[in-house]
């Protein structure tokens, strides 16, 4: 076996390795998991599925970094408030919470310690995601996070606004 390979997964996307590698890495030598979520909706002339593509990008540039795997993204969220343009998308709270809930357990039931929930919507879904984590972390024992990446680079997001076109 090779340096390269002793030292990280042939690939850091859940979806794309074996169970047998699975079984190598978590929870030996991988403890954590990103999992991104977005939702669909309406952001002018960007893509609907703006809150879908930032996550999922974030998860795979800095999971190397903090030693994690990228679970699928769950591309539909909890909105609701654009639903009259074209395109947009809602999942109904409770349907939305029984998922992401099912989800969540499952990962922690594949012996990950270390959950980050990589939001790219807000509004009630943030809610709705951390009240999740909570109860999800006190029933398995695993540690969650939720991070809305936007709290994160409000600096950048102001300046790209505040720049002339």
């Amino acid at each position: 076996m090779n340096a390269a390979r002793q030292n990280a997964p042939s690939t850091r996307d859940m979806e794309r390795i074996s169970w047998i590698e699975f079984r190598e890495w978590v929870p030996a030598k991988i403890q954590t998991v990103l999992l991104p979520l977005g939702t669909l909706e309406p952001h002018g002339v960007a893509p609907n599925g703006t809150d879908i593509l930032a996550p999922v990008a974030i998860a795979r540039e800095i999971a190397p970094r903090v030693n994690a795997m990228v679970a699928p993204v769950i591309p539909y969220g909890f909105t609701g408030t654009l639903d009259a343009y074209p395109g947009s998308f809602t999942i109904p709270e409770d349907a939305y919470r029984a998922y992401v809930r099912a989800v969540v357990a499952g990962l922690a039931k594949n012996k990950f310690q270390n959950i980050i929930l990589l939001n790219g919507h807000g509004g009630g879904q943030t809610a709705v995601l951390s009240a999740l984590a909570q109860e999800v972390g006190r029933d398995t024992g695993t540690r969650i996070l939720v991070v809305n990446w936007r709290s994160y680079c409000s600096d950048v997001t102001l300046e790209v606004l505040r720049r002339p076109t």
